[in-house]
C-alpha cells in the first residue's frame, strides 16, 4: 500500500508568538516526515526560570496524616488559649476591681473616723478652756450687794415718785402739771383719791407717769369714755407691795365728772385732774 503524504502548506509562527496546536498531528495514522516540522528552544520561550527541583503530579494531591492534623502548629494559640480572660496580678479582672474598690472604702471609713476623733478632741478643748475661762471671771468679779428698798427708801426718792407730794410741807397741791407728748393740762393734788371706779389700771411707778398715762388714753385709744382724772399709790409701785394687796397697779384711770370738791381724803395716795 502506497503512503500518503500531507501536502498542505504548514505555518510556522514566529519564536515569540503562541504554538498553534494541531490536533490532526495526534490522530491515529498521522505523521510527518523527519524534519519537516522544527520545535522551538524551550530555553527561548519560558518566560519564568525554570525550576528542575520541582516535581508536578498529574495525579490528585495527597493529604498529611491524622497525626499531624491533630496537632497544632507551633507558634500559634488554640482556640481554649485565645478566650482566655484577662487577669491582673494572678485575678480576674472583676475580682480585681472589687478589691480596689473595698480599699478605697476601707480607706475613706479609716479617714472619716480619723477626722471625727480630732473634732471630738478639739471640741473637748474647747470646752475645757470655755469652762476654765467662766471660771476665772467668776472669781476676779467684784461682789455687789443690791438692797431693795422700794421707792420709800428715802425722802428724795419718795419725794421724786410722787412729785413732792411726800414733804411735810408740800407745795404740790393744786399745781398745774403739763403733759410732755400732748397738750393736755391736770392739776395735782396730794393726799386726795379721785373718785369714781377706774376704767384701766397700770404700773406707771411714778406720779407723773401716771398723769402721761391718762393723756395718751385721751389721744391713742378709741373708746366712749375719757380719762378726766387718776389715782397715784406709790407704796403699790414695789411689784411685792402690789402683788400682797392684790393690787393691779399704783395708777389707776379715772372717768369724769371730776373737780376739786368731789376728791376724798387718802393718805399716800395722789391725785391729779384734767383741766378744761
Amino acid at each position: 500500500m502506497a503512503a500518503h503524504f500531507d501536502t498542505s502548506p504548514e505555518v510556522v509562527p514566529p519564536s515569540n508568538a503562541p504554538e498553534v496546536y494541531d490536533a490532526r498531528q495526534h490522530q491515529a495514522g498521522a505523521w510527518q516526515p523527519y524534519g519537516s516540522f522544527t520545535p522551538r528552544s524551550m530555553d527561548n520561550t519560558l518566560p519564568f526560570d525554570r525550576n528542575d527541583s520541582q516535581v508536578y503530579s498529574s495525579g490528585a494531591p495527597t493529604l498529611p496524616p491524622k497525626s499531624e492534623l491533630g496537632s497544632p502548629v507551633a507558634g500559634t494559640a488554640t482556640p481554649a488559649r485565645q478566650g482566655k480572660r484577662r487577669s491582673i496580678c494572678g485575678c480576674s479582672f472583676l475580682v480585681f476591681v472589687l478589691i480596689s474598690a473595698l480599699i478605697i472604702c476601707g480607706a475613706a471609713i479609716i479617714g472619716l473616723a480619723a477626722a471625727t476623733g480630732i473634732s471630738m478632741r478639739r471640741e473637748k478643748s474647747a470646752n475645757s478652756e470655755l469652762s476654765a475661762m467662766r471660771a476665772s471671771s467668776l472669781s476676779e468679779a467684784p461682789t455687789v450687794t443690791v438692797t431693795s428698798s422700794g421707792p420709800a427708801s428715802t425722802a428724795d426718792e419718795q419725794e421724786r415718785l410722787t412729785h413732792g407730794c411726800s414733804r411735810k410741807n408740800e407745795k404740790t397741791s393744786r399745781t398745774v402739771y403739763e403733759s410732755k407728748f400732748f397738750n393736755s393740762s391736770f392739776t395735782m393734788y396730794c393726799n386726795r383719791n379721785a373718785p369714781n371706779d377706774p376704767i384701766f389700771s397700770l404700773f406707771a411707778t411714778t406720779l407723773d407717769g401716771c398723769i402721761e398715762a391718762c393723756a395718751t388714753w385721751n389721744n391713742r385709744t378709741i373708746t366712749e369714755t375719757t380719762c378726766e382724772g387718776v389715782s397715784f399709790v406709790p407704796f403699790w409701785a414695789v411689784i411685792g407691795n402690789a402683788a400682797k394687796n392684790d393690787a393691779p397697779g399704783d395708777c389707776y384711770l379715772k372717768p369724769g365728772p371730776q373737780d376739786r370738791d368731789g376728791l376724798e381724803d387718802a393718805q399716800d395716795t395722789h391725785a391729779a385732774i384734767l383741766k378744761d
